[in-house]
């Protein structure tokens, strides 16, 4: 049976210290009918350069070098450009497990989307792993994937840790917003789930997930401007599931609303318990909220809180539990 080919897009920009490692573990895949499209969006680290030595090592490598565009730019040009039956995506400063590829195409007569697991490395600064996490998913190994939407929550915004079928992309012209700087990675996958049924898990298929875990670069990540882009990808959601309908559709929401101010109850510019009384009332304010059957005893007291008005109340609690 002939091999079905596979196309690894990597959208490269500014990426030098971390790019071989990461294409060294693409060329170490036990599957091998693959094509690497590293697609230099305007870098100007020296990984232009990099990209052209790299591709030297394989035949397997395609460099398109390009302006800089943003991500969803490199991301389309390599849809662009694929030929393969399958797509998958990689970040430039990650790595993949070597059977990566392998499992994944064991499993790809099981659904249309097929989703490996993610383990977050984080690292200090002098390099040292100093946490390790797998994000497990209590799902089917397969199924339907509106039915299993809530249980696989972990691994669906992402575009990494996936394959693709590019019939289904190129049939329904599907690509990345170059409009959006926030969710484009969401809206792509949102347009893709709606022209799916089904989907497989497929644990072997590991994504390693680089994080710099420092006091610094954590404080950083959360500033008013995030808060505005993670409001704006929460109402994109709640837009794609109330039109999707998977099932628990309104514990989807009530999730990561929830979780929203867990993370954003302390700003690096703003960490007024006033001004986070502010922010839990536009959270709870962007659409209707509904208290799902399965939500937990604490969750379904803060949404009735927060139906009642009552955001004082959810503010010091948050504020204090930090």
């Amino acid at each position: 049976m002939e091999q079905p080919l596979v196309s690894i897009i990597i959208p490269v920009y500014n990426a030098k210290a971390h790019l071989e490692a990461c294409v060294q573990s693409i060329l170490d895949q036990s599957y091998k009918h693959f094509e690497l499209l590293l697609i230099n969006d305007g870098s100007s680290d020296g990984s232009s350069e990099l990209c052209d030595e790299l591709s030297l090592k394989s035949e397997k490598i395609r460099v398109i070098h390009k302006e800089n565009g943003g991500v969803s730019s490199a991301r389309n040009a390599g849809l662009d450009i694929a030929s393969g039956g399958y797509i998958v995506f990689v970040d430039s400063d990650d790595v993949i497990s070597n059977n990566y590829l392998e499992s994944f195409l064991e499993s790809a007569h099981k659904g249309d989307l097929i989703l490996g697991m993610i383990e977050d490395l984080y690292f200090d600064d002098a390099g040292s792993i100093v946490k390790r996490h797998t994000r497990n998913v209590d799902a089917p190994d397969c199924g339907i994937l509106a039915d299993e939407y809530y249980k696989l929550l972990e691994l669906l915004r992402v575009p990494v840790v996936k394959l693709y079928k590019r019939d289904i992309i190129e049939a329904n012209h599907i690509r990345f917003d170059e409009n959006l700087s926030v969710a484009e990675d969401q809206v792509f996958n949102f347009a893709y789930y709606k022209h799916i049924k089904t989907y497989a898990l497929e644990p072997r298929s590991v994504y390693k997930y680089y994080h710099q875990y420092n006091s610094s670069s954590l404080s950083s990540t959360k500033t008013t401007k995030t808060f505005e882009s993670e409001l704006y990808k929460l109402q994109v959601e709640y837009d794609f599931i109330k039109d999707y309908s998977p099932k628990n559709s309104d514990l989807v929401y009530v999730h990561h609303m929830i979780s929203m101010m867990n993370i954003y109850c302390d700003l690096k510019d703003d960490s007024g318990i006033l001004s986070f009384y502010k922010r839990v009332k536009r959270i709870a304010n962007l659409n209707p909220i509904k208290a799902d059957k399965a939500l937990n005893k604490k969750k379904k007291l803060i949404v009735d809180l927060l139906n009642l008005k009552l955001y004082g109340i959810v503010t010091l609690y948050y504020y204090l539990k930090k």
